[in-house]
């Protein structure tokens, strides 16, 4: 080794150096900021980067959606049922069917996880009509019963049958329907499209399917369900607007309390504050782990009886989440919309109800983190590009949480 080489460390070693201890210095941290799921971020997610697959992502993501709407929107065959021949321009297309959001995508190594939001309007609809079927057929008995009594006398099962064989067979193409839109979203069914979709990605394809109460609770179903109206020149476009939005039910607040600034303070009772290194190791050197997770727990409770009392800890988890309540729709339509089949002006029409602002940074002042740099992550959007005979329009819906 080189002599000069040495003479650094002796350089280092004559210097007078002196060791600066550590101070506890306490953190002055907030609350966790809230963070949108990765989902809501990007429609396709990978957590394994292949520069094969990445570049033909885009229309993939094209066929999977064509894909799930036909699996969704198939049914059985009229000579199954036994029903006559119709032609389309004469049978309109039917509004009680399965609406699907656009597929919310998770690439990993080994399998890919597809997310799908769907409103169920045709189980909806085939249950009040085996319904109203039924009393309609019990009438109907009840009478038969009464006058071959008087006529016949005793009236057995198959007399019945005989008589109300034409009702029976109606009853039982609407419960085969029903089975059958209860399997598609199950197993029996479902494999069919896995098997397809594992073509496209050669790994395995798991589906999170979501079953919604109301269409008006994703803006990609609602934007589908307003542009199949539309499609007919005849249905007023203020008219469809008021049936979308009188589905949104918002939540009554107090206007002034929501509207009013919090006054930002440190709080030291939160962990990040306490303690100067948040490792589970540093923190329960000196203290016991069951001790200090009750102070956790009791400083969110705000309760002192937290042995007894762990019914109000699914409100308080509840509580603390939020964009969980509905605080506006917004809708949007552009394009050739007059009810005469010729190609007029272009017109413009919007409605709302309620409001997209977020409650949190705009009145309260808290910082909030934007999704894809410029959207808020309360709020969901949607665009929905269509036609008719006058030409061409596009649809566009928000849906705010707050």
């Amino acid at each position: 080794m080189n002599k000069n080489n040495l003479n650094i460390f002796n350089n280092i070693k004559n210097k007078n150096l002196r060791l600066t201890p550590l101070k506890n210095r306490k953190n002055y941290l907030g609350n966790i900021n809230y963070f949108t799921p990765v989902a809501k971020e990007w429609k396709n997610v990978m957590y394994a980067y292949n520069k094969n697959n990445s570049t033909i992502l885009p229309t993939n993501v094209i066929s999977v959606n064509e894909l799930v709407q036909m699996y969704f929107n198939f049914g059985l065959n009229r000579k199954f049922l036994y029903k006559k021949y119709k032609p389309r321009w004469v049978t309109r297309p039917s509004m009680n069917r399965i609406y699907v959001s656009n597929a919310e995508i998770k690439h990993s190594h080994s399998k890919t996880i597809i997310t799908l939001h769907s409103y169920n309007r045709e189980r909806i609809a085939l249950m009040n009509k085996i319904k109203y079927l039924r009393k309609e057929l019990l009438k109907k008995i009840k009478l038969l019963i009464f006058k071959n009594k008087e006529l016949l006398g005793d009236v057995t099962k198959k007399t019945i049958k005989v008589f109300l064989d034409k009702e029976l067979k109606i009853l039982r193409r609407y419960k085969l329907r029903l089975h059958l839109n209860s399997y598609k979203f199950e197993e029996k069914l479902l494999h069919k499209l896995t098997n397809i979709l594992e073509y496209y990605y050669n790994k395995k394809v798991e589906f999170n399917i979501v079953n919604m109460k109301s269409v008006i609770l994703s803006s990609d179903i609602f934007t589908k369900v307003l542009g199949e109206k539309l499609w007919k020149r005849k249905n007023p476009i203020l008219k469809m607007f008021t049936y979308i939005l009188s589905k949104a039910v918002l939540p009554r607040v107090n206007r002034n309390l929501e509207k009013s600034q919090i006054l930002r303070s440190v709080d030291f009772n939160l962990i990040h504050n306490k303690y100067r290194n948040v490792l589970i190791s540093s923190v329960i050197q000196n203290n016991d782990l069951n001790t200090i997770l009750k102070e956790e727990y009791n400083n969110i409770m705000s309760n002192n009886n937290i042995d007894k009392d762990f019914d109000n800890m699914h409100e308080t988890i509840f509580n603390s989440i939020r964009y969980k309540n509905m605080g506006g729709v917004r809708l949007e339509v552009r394009g050739r919309l007059s009810k005469l089949n010729q190609a007029g002006r272009s017109s413009f029409k919007v409605k709302w109800k309620g409001g997209l602002k977020n409650v949190y940074s705009s009145y309260k002042g808290l910082p909030v983190s934007k999704i894809r740099g410029y959207i808020n992550p309360n709020v969901e959007q949607a665009m929905l590009v269509s036609g008719r005979g006058a030409g061409a329009f596009a649809i566009k819906g928000w849906v705010s949480g707050k």
